[in-house]
């Protein structure tokens, strides 16, 4: 019986890591030999991220002087070898897209919540721990 209930939740995880929701932004940002690659040496960072786009990347509008404590950011460094950025200006302009992806930005999830004021706004980025994204 217990080999048998084993083989239902080890069947119910590998079906819920092949089937990612996001898989279009996650190969736009990292190309799709790469999402081939990790489908079968790391699927748990795969489920992770897809969870980490819908859920774990957040903006939020704060009020004047909160978050006082938290040093601003001036630009946004962007996922690529080449170490690029853009300003907060361009990053709020792409938040409004409806094809906003997380993915493209060099933020990702530690086990820790991570805060990050933009500067010039009233709007800080919240990441949620890993642990609590892959519960959702």
């Amino acid at each position: 019986m217990k080999t048998f209930l084993v083989l239902i939740v080890l069947s119910l995880q590998f079906l819920a890591l092949s089937q990612l929701e996001h898989e279009s932004k996650i190969e736009s940002v990292y190309g799709y030999d790469w999402l081939q690659r990790m489908k079968s040496e790391n699927p748990e960072l795969l489920a992770l991220m897809d969870k980490y786009v819908e859920f774990g990347f957040t903006i939020q509008q704060t009020s004047e002087g909160k978050y006082s404590e938290v040093n601003a950011i001036n630009s946004i460094p962007l996922t690529s070898k080449n170490n690029e950025e853009i300003s907060i200006s361009q990053f709020v302009e792409e938040l409004n897209s409806t094809d906003f992806n997380p993915l493209r930005y060099r933020f990702f999830p530690t086990k820790e919540y991570q805060i990050f004021k933009l500067n010039g706004e009233n709007k800080i980025i919240y990441i949620l721990p890993q642990e609590l994204i892959l519960s959702k």
